[in-house]
């Protein structure tokens, strides 16, 4: 199974107008979408929280949480991301994906549409 990438816009959930356009790694492992702050900080996102996070080497931080639009395969909704260090990850995780109604088919390295359940 390979990795793979998908474009979003990203924008104030406020200022609409503010976005910005860019590749994110499709990464299920990682529970929020995770966006490096210089992207957050160009649309005139503030962050509203902290989240603890577990990295991939096994180190804890605190990190920013943030609300944003994102665009997503043809559809435009609010997500809660990471804000992470400027030029750092740039990931689409598991919660974004559940929002979207949307699932990894990892052979053909592409997004699929899901049902959304509620039993």
């Amino acid at each position: 199974m390979g990795t793979f990438q998908v474009e979003v816009t990203v924008r104030n959930l406020q200022d609409p107008g503010r976005t910005r356009t860019l590749s994110l790694l499709v990464d299920t492992g990682a529970t929020y979408t995770t966006l490096p702050r210089d992207v957050v900080e160009a649309v005139g996102c503030e962050p509203i929280g902290k989240r603890r996070v577990l990295l991939a080497n096994g180190r804890e931080e605190e990190w920013a949480v943030g609300a944003v639009s994102l665009t997503l395969e043809g559809q435009q909704l609010p997500t809660v991301c990471l804000i992470g260090p400027n030029g750092g990850p740039a990931l689409l995780g598991a919660v974004t994906l559940e929002e979207f109604a949307l699932s990894v088919a990892p052979v053909a390295k592409r997004l699929i549409p899901v049902r959304s359940y509620l039993t």
